[in-house]
């Protein structure tokens, strides 16, 4: 059975009438001890609160106990809703229907990242309605808001069900031809959100996917893919073997998008991929009817070792680089500007449709080191498995 709460998490500024407003935050929770929170402000996942095998529950999602952490700390788009268009839009424009549109560009005045410079994340989302089993946000974005043509109308629904299952799903329709990538960013630490890198390299993970976006020294899409083994996380890894391999190159951890189908179809929803921290049992299943998934390891968060002010999380949490892990469900990046990638435009009297489906499961610590052999004769799921 699935409940549903409300409170008051605080006050932001509204960025369109500039104005003071009430944020506020909805909790489902079911009879497993799953919770999950989201906030008003910017369709944030603020919480998802999860017992482990030893039936300890604690948050597994980075963020902040208030307002003002998430609008301080906004360019690292906790646990945020990304939108119009998530990502890159190269240059700042695109052509469609024979026309040039030029979009606002907020990444280093030449390109635009995750819908300008007031993106889906700093807009206060109005409540839709409560439903039995979750929560249903709304937003409406102004034709040639950020540049962007055509008035779209999105709704986000959060949900979960007693099997621990979180579903996100995303609807828009719109009165212009224009491109729609609506995604989510949540930092994961399955060891709880307090961990930090060692409970980060702790991780057991595996995803069903192979091929990497290259890009161009600028970071855009160049529409080729790339096999580079360090990225090949189709059977068990752990997250610190596979950072460590990153010592002697620039990026000093993930920040990849793989291609996980080029024959995109938003009506099937496929297996992404399996994280597991073994100490504590949490595991994390992803399925999703995206096209790419980009996977990090929190890079750009500050290092301790170069004397970096930390960001202050939950309960004074320092986080640290690597403290966390994002696994973002999206179109191809820069498809605008990419014929052969899948479609990111949608027309009037089109449905656009993002889902994505979290399983948040429990393994005995000695499941999680066995061969997959022996758990496949107990009848268990081995880790590379679906």
């Amino acid at each position: 059975m699935v409940q549903v709460t409300e409170d008051i998490f605080g006050i932001a500024t509204n960025p369109f009438t500039k104005k003071a407003q009430v944020v506020r935050r909805y909790t489902m929770s079911n009879a497993n001890n799953l919770s999950v929170s989201i906030i008003q402000l910017g369709a944030t996942i603020q919480s998802i609160k999860i017992p482990d095998a030893y039936h300890q529950v604690s948050d597994v999602v980075l963020g902040f106990e208030d307002v003002a952490g998430y609008v301080k700390y906004r360019n690292y788009k906790f646990g945020c809703t990304l939108g119009r268009v998530t990502d890159v839009v190269g240059n700042g424009e695109f052509f469609m229907d024979e026309r040039r549109i030029i979009v606002s560009k907020n990444l280093g005045q030449k390109h635009q990242i995750d819908g300008g410079f007031v993106g889906f994340d700093q807009v206060i989302w109005d409540l839709y309605m409560i439903r039995p089993d979750g929560v249903t946000l709304r937003h409406v974005s102004q034709d040639g808001h950020e540049g962007f043509p055509g008035t779209l109308n999105v709704m986000i629904h959060f949900t979960i069900d007693d099997d621990n299952l979180f579903f996100i799903r995303i609807e828009a329709t719109t009165d212009q031809t224009t491109p729609v990538n609506l995604s989510n960013h949540i930092y994961f630490n399955l060891a709880g959100q307090c961990t930090g890198k060692k409970g980060i390299f702790d991780h057991r993970i595996t995803m069903d996917a192979v091929e990497t976006m290259e890009t161009s020294a600028d970071g855009l899409p160049t529409g080729r893919f790339n096999n580079d083994s360090v990225y090949d996380i189709r059977l068990p890894v752990l997250i610190g073997d596979r950072v460590r391999q990153f010592e002697k190159r620039s990026a000093k951890g993930y920040n990849v998008c793989y291609a996980l189908d080029k024959e995109f179809d938003s009506n099937i929803t496929r297996y992404v991929g399996r994280f597991m921290h073994p100490q504590s049992g949490r595991s994390m299943k992803i399925l999703s009817n995206q096209p790419s998934v980009k996977f990090a390891t929190a890079n750009d968060f500050p290092q301790e070792p170069l004397g970096e002010e930390p960001i202050l999380g939950k309960n004074c949490t320092r986080y640290w680089q690597h403290s966390g892990f994002s696994v973002q469900l999206l179109n191809y990046p820069d498809a605008v500007n990419q014929p052969d990638f899948p479609k990111i435009f949608i027309n009037p009297g089109e449905h656009y449709l993002h889902e994505t489906i979290y399983q948040f499961g429990i393994q005995e610590s000695w499941k999680c080191c066995a061969e997959p052999e022996e758990l496949e004769a107990l009848g268990e799921e081995p880790m590379r498995g679906r």
